[in-house]
């Protein structure tokens, strides 16, 4: 009977061990759970704190008056969407391919190469250049002229060019030229004018300054009429 007893009281002794060890297993883990739920409780006070700031934000913005709205700079954007097309205009070729034949006068917004042949006026706002045919006046902001001959007058903004072999028939107008074929007729370039040495002129010149080289041929008179020094002055 003692030795019953005994067993019963180490088996208690061991089960209310056992329910001790369980307690502090429970306790643990609602202190974790505890920790848990406080972080997740903080994560989403933060949460909310943001969500009523990006909205106290929005009300003050559509409560504000039109004049300390933030308004996109208009002129920026404009003059960016200029160079963008003025870009765009330069880099565009309007080409008269070889064997083409057009009658009547041609406006271009952009360049163009003529290599076939044109009976009519030219009105281009970029660089004209000519290796075809063209009977008729032309006006660009660039001109270069590589054919055998142009009948018609020529004025330009820019430069004009005119390679060796061409033969130009007509008055011409520009703000600096090269010449290197034959022009017959009168020249007006409010800038520099370059002869070369196969350069023939038959007419009169008219310029701010004339370089002459070695051979070129000139059959008028040359007047530095758009020079800056005033020549009568000197001599008084």
């Amino acid at each position: 009977m003692g030795l019953f007893n005994d067993a019963k009281n180490q088996l208690g002794n061991e089960n209310n061990e056992a329910s001790e060890n369980n307690l502090f297993d429970v306790q643990d883990e609602e202190v974790d759970a505890a920790d848990i739920d406080a972080e997740l409780l903080e994560s989403i006070l933060e949460d909310s704190e943001e969500e009523k700031a990006k909205d106290d934000k929005k009300k003050k913005a559509e409560k504000a008056p039109e004049s300390t709205r933030p308004v996109p700079d208009v002129a920026e954007r404009r003059t960016r969407e200029a160079r963008d097309t003025s870009a765009t205009d330069e880099t565009q070729v309007t080409l008269i391919t070889k064997g083409t034949t057009i009658n009547g006068s041609i406006i271009s917004d952009c360049s163009l190469d003529v290599m076939g042949t044109i009976n009519g006026d030219i009105e281009c706002l970029g660089k004209l250049t000519i290796s075809g045919k063209v009977t008729g006046n032309s006006m660009a902001s660039e001109v270069f002229v590589n054919t055998d001959r142009l009948d018609g007058s020529i004025t330009c903004e820019g430069c004009v060019k005119i390679s060796q072999g061409t033969i130009v028939v007509g008055d011409i107008t520009a703000s600096s030229a090269v010449f290197a074929g034959a022009i017959k007729g009168e020249v007006d370039v409010n800038g520099p004018i370059v002869l070369d040495s196969t350069a023939i002129i038959k007419g009169n010149i008219k310029a701010k300054s004339v370089q002459m080289n070695n051979g070129a041929v000139l059959d008028g008179s040359c007047s530095l009429a758009y020079a800056e020094l005033d020549i009568d002055s000197i001599f008084e």
